[in-house]
């Protein structure tokens, strides 16, 4: 009986020191049920969009090289093939107007001033719209060493233009390249059209408007194929891509 005594209080001490070892870790585990870990709310937004960037930056390196190859040549010459036969004055008009809202100084001081406007309210991540700018540099050096003639000058013609359109003429900077491809006027309205859709969804399909009619002006002016567009259109997205994947990111937390 002794015996059996001293056994049954040995077991009950050491059930008692296994519950005083045990307890400090309840409230370590409550606490961590009270506060689960914090996940940047930005982290999530921008790995989707890291990936559309990526995916369109792809895209047009492709393109790029099929341009380089004169893979696209059928295609350039269809896009032609159609735009000759629809040539008229009111056209003519219509498509001058279209193209001069993506001139480099029209839509060089849209980037700007809403560069300044962000910056204001967002700090550094407000000055993504500079990021067009980064894309007319890039489609400036692709138009020297990318071969790439644009359409043939036969092909060109004397528009005939309203006298307020003649004074716009000088605001629509050009630079004389070469080649044509990338088309500057598709990349930077491609760029801020798709930039501003994603803070105001609701005009998004008029900006995809703007962005056609931009496309068929481009080819009907004969001022550019259907590959030097659809290049523009690839390097406006990937840059208003990578511009929303800046301002979607959460500041670090302290």
């Amino acid at each position: 009986m002794q015996f059996a005594q001293v056994i049954a209080e040995t077991r009950e001490r050491s059930g008692t020191m296994s519950r005083e070892e045990e307890t400090p870790s309840l409230p370590h585990f409550s606490r961590d049920l009270e506060s689960p870990p914090h996940w940047s709310t930005g982290e999530h937004i921008a790995n989707p969009v890291s990936r559309r960037a990526s995916s369109l930056a792809l895209a047009f390196v492709v393109l790029c090289l099929l341009v380089a190859f004169e893979v696209t040549r059928a295609v350039d010459w269809w896009g032609l093939s159609l735009a000759l036969p629809l040539v008229s004055y009111p056209l003519d008009v219509v498509a001058s107007v279209v193209t001069f809202l993506g001139a480099a100084s029209v839509t060089g001081t849209i980037a700007v001033a809403l560069s300044y406007n962000w910056w204001r309210r967002r700090g550094e991540q407000g000055l993504v719209p500079l990021l067009m700018f980064v894309g007319v540099a890039l489609a400036a050096v692709l138009k020297y060493v990318l071969p790439h003639p644009g359409p043939p000058l036969e092909f060109s013609r004397h528009v005939q233009l309203p006298l307020l359109l003649h004074f716009a003429e000088p605001l629509d900077f050009h630079l004389a390249t070469p080649y044509s491809f990338p088309s500057g006027h598709m990349l930077r309205t491609t760029f801020l059209v798709a930039l501003l859709s994603e803070h105001w969804p609701r005009w998004r399909a008029v900006g995809w408007t703007v962005i056609c009619a931009m496309a068929f002006t481009r080819v009907y002016l004969n001022d550019h194929w259907v590959s030097d567009v659809g290049g523009g259109l690839l390097l406006g997205l990937t840059l208003a891509a990578v511009a929303a994947s800046i301002s979607s990111r959460s500041p670090p937390r302290r």
